[in-house]
């Protein structure tokens, strides 16, 4: 009996990726943040605690893993979330691993395929915080495996799976469509394998696809919160403008930024899956990729799978990406290499093609028993991971500081007693409710998301929880009118710096992160007051980690406008003729900006 179970034993940390597996599910943990680290993060990790949707096209399937995964002892919210999505990533190596195998590469091979890929430093950016990516590509995953020659199911089971798997793929992230070759594959196969009828094995398949878009009934079935996008999705009309995402636009819509030049594009989406794969074994994928379609190999796959491999790399890789409007700069860089992930991860299986390769010549060189060769061949696997991810955590360590979840504590917590607060970016709004509804910290304060404004659903529970009513009209003169309302009503307002309506009509002053907005007509308070006031209020706030350097993604930003607030201040002393209360500023901006 023991010498069976240290046989399945060895079997699953040597033959399925078990080895590389446990210390990459050991390192994500070690590195899972334990703050918010971005706007959809925050988002993310409040949702799955309290409920309610995501904003568009929902995630349900993702938001029904954290809500049942939120019982993980852990040390705050985000930190339950981050683990649970560890959980998926880690989920998705296993897979990964055997969909390797089930296109021809052998154990050792798609072991070190798989540990290189864990440690990107996307990867282990996305994989170890709550986001939908890690769930996106276990799914991708799947289907990889499903659709394969020497895949675990045959026939109308395999059409059933593909099916099911693509409808689970859509109620967490959409852009699991750009996998259709692959499934069309796997479908056409299962129907050929299969006895019943062509319709019947279609009608399996579109059956199980049915079944894989049920989550969207937890978008209907959720209660609603604070912090839930637009109004409750109480229909089946408002369920699919969700999911067809028609508050952004629709599902064809990318945003309204000038498209990048598309040599620049391409050059960043190589560059991205270049460092994810570390160059040198890119390179080996490429030249198996073109091997395998050029000609039918001895064993695994045939030509036309490879060609279908092909087909999705192109669709999910180059042609999505100059569909995307984000610059390469700052933020806009986080935002693309997110969607950089699924065709670094395809790559895993021509990558470990080439890999089989090399392991094949050095395998005949080795005096060991196969079983000794295969535990070295783990042994060095892991090795690898330790070794790339150990060239990431520098970076994975400057994006997963707590900067943000400070930035929005100093933003929130020094304000007065039921204020109101308008923001327009999403690492405010969200940040500030994780903080609400997570955390409970600071619920007097009233925090409304500029952006959702037009949405008359939000506008409708914004006016129950804190009478203050968005015309239907909210371009323009509509933030005017609500900071009228607001001040009316003698409530302190404040704004971000993105609300410039309201900035021409009102006077405001510097108020740490934000801008405090006074009645019309008011005379400011004097710069020397105003400067009394931060000077005070940042002598209160709070850090606590190494100040970020100007590629640090959220962190940066945040510091940014730490350094923005004190260099309006000290250009107004300037002018004043206050030169020493001038210099305390401008020491001030030295210190709180983002180094070089």
């Amino acid at each position: 009996m023991k010498r069976r179970l240290d046989q399945v034993l060895g079997r699953v940390l040597f033959e399925y990726g078990g080895a590389v597996a446990l210390a990459i599910l050991i390192l994500y943990i070690w590195i899972a943040p334990p703050h918010i680290v971005d706007g959809d993060n925050a988002e993310l990790s409040t949702l799955g605690l309290v409920g309610g949707a995501a904003h568009p096209s929902g995630y349900p399937l993702y938001l029904i893993w954290l809500r049942i995964m939120s019982w993980l002892p852990a040390q705050s919210p985000a930190h339950a979330a981050a683990i649970a999505t560890v959980i998926l990533g880690v989920a998705q190596i296993m897979i990964l691993h055997a969909a390797c195998r089930a296109w021809g590469a052998r154990a050792i091979a798609a072991s070190f395929a798989v540990a290189i890929f864990a440690g990107a430093p996307v990867v282990m950016r996305m994989y170890t915080q709550a986001e939908v990516f890690a769930l996106n590509g276990l799914i991708a995953a799947t289907v990889l495996w499903l659709a394969a020659q020497r895949g675990p199911l045959r026939g109308e089971s395999r059409a059933a799976a593909l099916g099911l798997v693509a409808g689970l793929g859509l109620a967490n992230h959409l852009t699991c469509v750009l996998l259709a070759p692959i499934g069309i594959l796997g479908v056409v196969r299962g129907i050929r394998e299969s006895k019943l009828s062509r319709p019947s094995v279609i009608a399996v398949a579109i059956l199980g696809l049915a079944i894989g878009l049920v989550p969207y009934a937890y978008l209907a079935a959720t209660h609603e919160t604070q912090t839930a996008w637009g109004a409750h999705l109480d229909s089946f009309a408002a369920l699919v403008r969700h999911f067809m995402r028609s508050d952004y636009g629709g599902p064809g819509y990318s945003g309204r930024a000038p498209s990048l030049p598309a040599i620049e594009t391409l050059t960043w989406i190589l560059a991205s899956v270049g460092r994810a794969w570390l160059w040198i074994p890119l390179g080996v994928g490429i030249a198996a990729l073109a091997v395998r379609v050029i000609r039918d190999g001895k064993t695994g796959e045939s030509r036309f799978a490879w060609l279908m491999l092909l087909a999705t790399l192109v669709v999910s890789g180059p042609l999505f990406a100059l569909r995307l409007k984000f610059g390469h700069v700052g933020l806009g860089i986080y935002a693309a290499e997110r969607f950089y992930l699924l065709p670094s991860m395809l790559m895993a299986l021509p990558v470990a093609i080439g890999f089989d390769r090399g392991w094949s010549l050095l395998s005949t060189k080795l005096s060991a028993p196969p079983r000794h060769a295969l535990a070295l061949g783990s042994l060095l696997a892991t090795a690898a991971f330790i070794t790339a991810a150990a060239m990431s955590l520098p970076y994975v360590g400057r994006v997963h500081t707590p900067a943000l979840e400070q930035g929005v504590k100093n933003m929130l917590l020094p304000l007065p007693t039921n204020a109101v607060v308008i923001v327009a970016l999403d690492q405010y709004t969200f940040g500030l409710g994780y903080l609400q509804a997570a955390l409970g910290e600071r619920p007097d304060v009233t925090v409304i998301s500029w952006p959702q404004a037009p949405l008359a659903g939000y506008r409708d529970r914004l006016a129950t929880r804190s009478g203050i009513r968005i015309s239907k009209q909210v371009e323009g003169a509509a933030s005017v009118d609500v900071a009228d309302q607001v001040l009316a009503a003698g409530r302190p307002l404040f704004i971000d710096g993105w609300e410039l309506n309201i900035a021409k009509t009102f006077p405001t002053y510097p108020f740490g992160l934000l801008f405090r907005v006074i009645p019309r007509h008011s005379a400011l308070p004097p710069i020397e007051d105003v400067f009394a006031i931060n000077k005070s209020l940042f002598d209160k706030l709070e850090f606590g980690y190494p100040f970020p350097d100007r590629d640090s993604d959220f962190a940066s930003e945040f510091h940014s406008s730490y350094a923005q607030t004190w260099r309006i201040i000290q250009d107004a002393l300037e002018r004043r003729g206050k030169l020493e209360d001038a210099a305390y500023a401008r020491e001030m901006v030295k210190a709180l900006a983002p180094t070089p």
